[in-house]
């Protein structure tokens, strides 16, 4: 599968911001968890809130951002809000997850959600 170089580019503002604040994560890891939230770049959620991650207000509402970039600044921020998590070392697509999952960014079976995201990773020529 094609990386889609547009969103690819907002994992790398996400993975720079972060590292900004001494996290440093992988954007293919970034982009991979973007795709499977939002169903391939497809979501309305994407769509309508410029939200790729699923992320909520402290209402539980889904977060609006003014636009994807505005998003992908926020992201790199929020990462950092996982490091007790993880996410300082997160050097493999499974310390980033398991980092995202222990700080319970998700819900969901770890091995079902990060075999979903492996499965993806593995398809995408970066």
């Amino acid at each position: 599968m094609e990386v889609n170089q547009y969103f690819y580019s907002l994992a790398k503002i996400s993975a720079q911001k972060a590292a900004e604040n001494g996290v440093h994560v992988d954007p293919k890891f970034i982009y991979t968890q973007w795709y499977i939230e939002t169903g391939g770049f497809t979501s309305q959620l994407q769509a309508t809130h410029h939200n790729l991650g699923g992320v909520t207000a402290s209402d539980g509402s889904w977060r609006h951002f003014t636009d994807f970039v505005d998003f992908a600044n926020y992201f790199g921020n929020y990462l950092t809000y996982y490091r007790e998590d993880g996410m300082t070392n997160a050097t493999s697509l499974y310390s980033y997850i398991n980092a995202l999952y222990n700080g319970g960014y998700f819900t969901a079976d770890f091995n079902s959600y990060y075999g979903s995201v492996l499965q993806v990773f593995n398809t995408i020529n970066f």
